[in-house]
């Protein structure tokens, strides 16, 4: 028996070692270009964020990054009345307590706001606060490029129900699930949806559980097949990236569990941003393989890549018991 398998180890190795190959990957170069993601909902002010693109094996870390956000851009927003401009709004100039309302708004990481100086173009002129209904047109100016989006707010459709279910998929688990909800879905083909939820209830030191609204992959859907339907679906605890916390990196992770307190942001979106989001999921999903079959986020920026979405937004909460 120890001879066999001293062979069959010869034999792996000869071979393993026979289909050694080395392979050169030149990736082309590729010219820079600006890339926005900014949004708009009811009740609230734009939020554009302007950064360059960056080469796949360039620095990460967290100067680099303070580096591709674009601070001198002119931006403004036309709601129809006339294009009023933005201002400039960088992480470094607030306190803790704005910095984490800002976190809450933009939906961006704390820890990263904490560490990079984040620049945001927004405004505190109601006339251009998000209303239901209203087409908004963007137009930057910067670094000699001129890049331009439309986008409108829908109507929100709302959600039937909400509520939270245990997924029972362990013997005896008592505590972790599911959040559940219904939606009679209009009866006119179009309607495009992103599920958006965080946890408000406070963890054992106090804080918030999830200080963002998070999107779990593959929570942007359309209408396409369900179109008329009323019909129930469950979704998963959606992480932030890179998260090391202890609920996101063994068994509870994905899950809601008993005595947590859930605020959902349903968002009605059009097909532009429909597109745009379902392809970016498709993208992280691949988890940035170099060798893996790309996949391009569907932009609707012209001049540039990126997001300008306008969401019709439905609120609700759950009480996981």
């Amino acid at each position: 028996m120890v001879r066999r398998t001293s062979l069959f180890v010869l034999f792996a190795t000869v071979l393993l070692t026979a289909c050694e190959k080395e392979i050169t990957v030149d990736l082309p170069d590729v010219p820079e270009r600006l890339v926005v993601e900014g949004s708009i909902e009811p009740g609230l002010p734009p939020f554009v964020i302007l950064t360059r693109t960056q080469g796949y094996f360039e620095s990460a870390d967290y100067s680099s990054l303070s580096s591709i956000y674009v601070r001198n851009a002119v931006v403004t927003v036309d709601n129809g009345s006339g294009p009023i401009p933005l201002d400039l709004l960088c992480t470094d100039a607030l306190t803790d307590e704005q910095r984490a309302l800002f976190a809450e708004i933009t939906g961006l990481d704390p820890e990263l706001l904490s560490n990079v100086d984040i620049c945001v173009y927004t405004t505190a002129n109601t006339a251009l606060f998000g209303e239901v209904g209203r087409t908004y047109g963007l137009r930057i100016e910067a670094e000699g490029k001129v890049l331009t989006s439309v986008t409108t707010i829908p109507n929100p459709v709302p959600l039937d129900s909400v509520w939270f279910k245990l997924a029972l998929q362990r013997p005896d688990d008592d505590s972790l699930g599911f959040a559940w909800a219904r939606i009679s879905d209009p009866d006119t083909m179009g309607n495009y949806y992103r599920w958006m939820a965080r946890r408000i209830s406070h963890d054992a030191d106090g804080n918030v559980e999830d200080p963002t609204f998070i999107s779990p992959l593959g929570t942007t859907f359309a209408d396409k097949y369900v179109n008329g339907l009323t019909f129930d679906f469950n979704v998963i605890r959606g992480r932030q990236f890179y998260s090391d916390a202890p609920e996101d990196n063994n068994e509870e992770a994905g899950f809601f569990k008993v005595g947590d307190t859930i605020a959902v942001k349903f968002v009605s979106i059009g097909f532009n941003e429909h597109e745009f989001y379902t392809s970016y999921d498709e993208n992280v999903g691949s988890g940035g393989d170099l060798f893996g079959t790309p996949v391009n986020a569907r932009s609707n920026i012209e001049g540039g890549l990126g997001i300008w979405a306008g969401w019709g937004v439905y609120a609700d909460t759950i009480v996981c018991q």
